[in-house]
C-alpha cells in the first residue's frame, strides 16, 4: 500500500535526524472497550502532536460493545471535534492489524504524505518528546522501519519492550526458567541505557516507517490479536529493514486494559483462543508446521520441567492461566482449535 496523495506533499524533507519536528507524523489507535483511556490519553498527544510540521491521531472503534464508540464520537464532540483527530468507526471487530489497516487507509486521504505511523495503544499515553526522540532514531538511518519505546507501568518502574525472535530452544529456556539457558536463549534484548538495535518491539507504541509500509504492505489480518507486529518485523528484517529501541522514549502503559492479558498472560480467567491461533500462525507461516510443532513441545516440555525444578527447589509456582498447558497443546501442538475459553 503506497500512501501518496499530491506531488507537492512528496517535496523533499529536512533531514530528520538533526531536525525531527519537521516530521509529519499519524498516530494510529484502535480502540475496543477503552473509549475512556482514549479520550483521557488525546489532549496530550494532540500536544505532542502540535509540534511537528504536520500530525494527526487516527482512532479507530473496532465495533465497541455496549455503547463505546459512540461515546467516544461524543468525548471527540466535547472537545471540539479537534481537527488533529480523525475518528474512523469499523462496522465489525477484525482484531488489530484490521483495525491499522484502516488507519493505514485513513492516512491516505490526508492530503500530506506522512513520514512515520505510530501504533499506539488506547491504554498508552505518550510522554512529553517521546515521539521526538523516536523520529530522531528512525532517520538517524537509511534503513530504519522501526523503532519502540521504553514502556513505563502505572507505579512508575519501566521496561525496555524490545525482544529476540521466538524460537525453539527460546521457548524452551524461558519456561524452564534456569538462569543459565535464559542467559544463553534469551527472550528480552538486554538493558541499555541508548538506542539498541531488536528483532522486534512492542506493538503497543511501535512507529512504522512509511517507506516500510510502501514495501511490505498493511499488516497480516489473519491475526486477530497478538504476534502480528512480530510477524511484521520479522518480514521488515528479511527485506532488510532495521528494528531499534528508544529507551529515552518513554510511553505510560496500563497493560490489559483492553484486552485483559498483561505480558502474554490473562489477568483473569483462561487464555482467549486467539491467542493459541496467533502464535501458532506465526511459527507456521514464518517456519513451517514442523518447526511450529518443535516449538510447542518445546515449550511444553519447559513447562513441565520448569515446574518440576521448582517444585524440588522449594520455589513457588509460575502462575499460568487455567487450563493454560492442555489449551496450548491442544491448539499449538496439535492444531486443534477450542471455543471454551474465547473472549
Amino acid at each position: 500500500m503506497t500512501i501518496v496523495t499530491d506531488e507537492t506533499a512528496s517535496a523533499p524533507r529536512a533531514d530528520l535526524s538533526v531536525d525531527p519536528l519537521a516530521a509529519r507524523i499519524v498516530v494510529a489507535t484502535v480502540n475496543y472497550r477503552a473509549g475512556d483511556l482514549v479520550l483521557q490519553g488525546l489532549p496530550a498527544l494532540i500536544e505532542e502532536l502540535s509540534r511537528f510540521a504536520q500530525g494527526v491521531a487516527v482512532v479507530v472503534d473496532n465495533a465497541s460493545p455496549n455503547g463505546d464508540g459512540e461515546r467516544l464520537a461524543e468525548g471527540l464532540g466535547a472537545m471540539g471535534s479537534p481537527a488533529a483527530v480523525r475518528l474512523v468507526r469499523s462496522p465489525l471487530n477484525g482484531g488489530f492489524a484490521a483495525g491499522n489497516n484502516l488507519a493505514f487507509a485513513e492516512a491516505k486521504a490526508l492530503g500530506w504524505i506522512p513520514d512515520a505511523i505510530l501504533l499506539l495503544n488506547p491504554d498508552a499515553e505518550m510522554r512529553p518528546g517521546a515521539i521526538e526522540e523516536m523520529v530522531r532514531v528512525m532517520f538517524s538511518r537509511p534503513r530504519v522501519g522501526v523503532v519502540g519505546a521504553r514502556l513505563e507501568n502505572e507505579d512508575g518502574s519501566t521496561w525496555i519492550a524490545a525482544f529476540h525472535f521466538p524460537t525453539p530452544m527460546r521457548e524452551f529456556a524461558g519456561e524452564l526458567g534456569l538462569g543459565a539457558l535464559v542467559r544463553r536463549w534469551p527472550t528480552l534484548i538486554e538493558e541499555t541505557g541508548t538506542p539498541a538495535e531488536a528483532d522486534w518491539v512492542s506493538g503497543a507504541c511501535m512507529m512504522i516507517n512509511t517507506r516500510l509500509i510502501d514495501e511490505l504492505g498493511p499488516l497480516d489480518e489473519t491475526y486477530f490479536l497478538y504476534f502480528e507486529e512480530v510477524d511484521y518485523q520479522l518480514q521488515a528484517h528479511r527485506a532488510g529493514w532495521e528494528v531499534w529501541h528508544v529507551p529515552d522514549a518513554l510511553v505510560m502503559h496500563i497493560a490489559g486494559a483492553s484486552t485483559g492479558i498483561v505480558e502474554g498472560v490473562a489477568k483473569e480467567g483462561p487464555m482467549p483462543a486467539y491467542w493459541f491461533a496467533s502464535w501458532r500462525r506465526y511459527y507456521v507461516k514464518n517456519h513451517g508446521p514442523v518447526q511450529a510443532r518443535l516449538a510447542a513441545a518445546a515449550k511444553l516440555a519447559g513447562i513441565w520441567l520448569g515446574d518440576l525444578q521448582r517444585r524440588l527447589r522449594g520455589k513457588p509456582p509460575v502462575h499460568r492461566p487455567p487450563r493454560f498447558a492442555p489449551d496450548f497443546a491442544r491448539a499449538c501442538l496439535l492444531g486443534r482449535a477450542r471455543a471454551s475459553s474465547d473472549s
